[in-house]
């Protein structure tokens, strides 16, 4: 039996990540993509797939609203929550509202596929979250967290440090590069973030799981 997957979300590099893992399985077909939920229930009508993959944060009919909608027209269509967020009330959120699974935009392509079999088979899968997973290049969704906050790698990687507490000359020795260069990447930095402290951007880097 070959199962049919609707992915929804409003970030093209995310459908195409996740679309080209979903090749490896030949069992499962990804029939239609979605980039907001009135393209969600329309694509459901279209096609009736056995699964959504569904992003909470999309424009004009966020996902909390399609999912409601799915699970009382569409009540056979299996529903797994793709989301930058995990917050406890969420997730019960989610869980009462009749959704079959969640799991964090920071997971591996492993941890992804193995959500998507479980929630085919008929089971539910929660993602435990007993601390923050901090964000690596191994997951899928990396590209699409960077591209979102238009950071580079090293970027991101001095924000770990500067999270950990490093001066500007430690982190320089750290990285073997100039306190210039350093102060460069800060300045960049808190540009691109629109925060003008460290406690701002400690806030930012919790929140995205970056440490």
């Amino acid at each position: 039996m070959q199962y049919k997957v609707l992915l929804a979300d409003d970030h093209e590099l995310l459908l195409e990540g996740i679309s080209s893992i979903l090749k490896d399985h030949k069992h499962i077909k990804v029939i239609a993509t979605a980039k907001n939920g009135f393209e969600v229930i329309s694509g459901i009508k279209a096609h009736a797939p056995h699964l959504v993959l569904l992003d909470l944060n999309m424009p004009g009919y966020d996902g909390i609203q399609c999912l409601q909608t799915i699970k009382k027209d569409f009540p056979s269509t299996k529903v797994l929550v793709l989301t930058n967020y995990h917050q406890p009330e969420l997730v019960s959120e989610i869980k009462k509202l009749g959704g079959n699974g969640f799991l964090s935009k920071n997971s591996s392509s492993s941890e992804l596929s193995l959500a998507i079999e479980k929630v085919l088979s008929g089971e539910e899968y929660f993602q435990e979250r007993n601390k923050p997973e901090t964000v690596n290049e191994s997951s899928v969704f990396f590209d699409d967290f960077l591209k979102k906050y238009q950071l580079t790698k090293r970027e991101v990687g001095i924000i770990q440090l500067i999270c950990q507490g490093l001066s500007t000359k430690q982190i320089a020795n750290h990285l073997f590069l100039s306190e210039f260069t350093i102060t460069t990447h800060r300045r960049n930095i808190f540009r691109k973030l629109d925060i003008n402290n460290v406690t701002a951007l400690l806030k930012f880097a919790q929140s995205n799981q970056l440490i």
